[in-house]
Parts: C-alpha cells; sequence; structure tokens
C-alpha cells in the first residue's frame, strides 16, 4: 500500500505542484528529481520513472530519451558521491526559495547547479539567528555543529526548515547533511 500512495502523491505533485504566489513557480518535482530508475511495486516492475510517465503521456510535448534530460542522484543512494547527495537535498527540500531571486530575505541559492563557493551560505555567518551556536555559520565546513543550515533543518518549530507541511525532523536528511558538512574542508 506504501508503494501505490506514494506512487500517487508523486504523480499528483508532478501534474498539479503546490503553486506559490511568493515563489513564482510550482513547488513540485522537476524533471533532474524523476530521472531514474523506479520500482513500481504494485507490478514489480522498474523502469525510467521519466520514460513511464513520458510513455503514459503525462507531458504536453514528449520528453524522448531520459539520456538527454538532466539528472541528480538520490540523496539517499549510498553509491553516489556524498555531496552529489548532499546537494541534492538542499535542491530538493530547500532550493524551492533559496535560490537566486527567491522569496527570502536570506540571499543563499541552494540549487544542485550552483558551486559551493556561490551558494552564498558556506562560511558565512548567518543573518537570520544564530540559535547560540558558537561562532556560527551557515555551513561552517567541517563543523556541523556549527552550522545553522542543520541547526534549522533538525528544529521543529517556528525557525525549521524547511517552513511548511511537517512536523516530524528527517532524521536521514539531517545525517547525511551532518556528513556532508563534516567533509568539508574548504568553500570550494
Amino acid at each position: 500500500m506504501d508503494g501505490i500512495v506514494l506512487e500517487l502523491f508523486l504523480v499528483a505533485t508532478f501534474i498539479g505542484g503546490l503553486t506559490s504566489g511568493l515563489a513564482g513557480f510550482a513547488l513540485g518535482l522537476e524533471t533532474a528529481q524523476l530521472n531514474h530508475d523506479f520500482l513500481y511495486k504494485s507490478t514489480g516492475r522498474t523502469a525510467n520513472e521519466l520514460r513511464t510517465l513520458d510513455q503514459i503521456v503525462m507531458f504536453p510535448t514528449p520528453l524522448g530519451d531520459p539520456a538527454l534530460q538532466p539528472k541528480m542522484p538520490d540523496p539517499f543512494d549510498a553509491t553516489a558521491p556524498l555531496a552529489d547527495r548532499a546537494r541534492a537535498y538542499l535542491h530538493t527540500n530547500c532550493a524551492q526559495c533559496h535560490r537566486t531571486n527567491g522569496p527570502t530575505s536570506v540571499s543563499m541559492d541552494l540549487r544542485y547547479s550552483t558551486a559551493l563557493a556561490n551558494m552564498g551560505a558556506c562560511d558565512v555567518t548567518p543573518t537570520a539567528g544564530d540559535f547560540g551556536l558558537n561562532n556560527a555559520r551557515i555551513i561552517a565546513p567541517g563543523a556541523p555543529d556549527r552550522s545553522v543550515l542543520v541547526t534549522r533543518v533538525d528544529r521543529r518549530d517556528a525557525s525549521q526548515m524547511p517552513p511548511l507541511a511537517t512536523t516530524v525532523k528527517d532524521t536521514a536528511g539531517i545525517a547525511l547533511l551532518r556528513d556532508w558538512i563534516t567533509s568539508l574542508t574548504a568553500c570550494m
């Protein structure tokens, strides 16, 4: 049952999205997030999700070969590089707002395609609260306990990130971000 509910949610989110007037775009899935093999539990079939959606005519214009479309790793696929997985997580969970010309007062760009040095977050002093962290940075290379980004993802209150639609901590996501920040030695 879980697989069926998830599949329906993904399709509904992709098609309808959650339109945000503030963000100026649909808060939903992007092509790069769907460009992977997916096990359809109800049939036992594994297929590229973009190809499947294309074959059942979910796009106004056919996409064609998924290999020609953007792709980002599953944040929890341990075979993918840690930095790529963490960046995919940030893109998926944060970049809807934290991007160039985004709706937040904080000037960060957490999109997957933005280089770490250009994110406006690495070794940057936070301007929207430091939560009492010693020598706080938004992302403190090598020091997740000094990183406001991890603190906000780990909260479930008015200062949590993402700020909507969740009351449960994403422990796997928090661990991923902590591991990535621990692995950083510089902002390059």
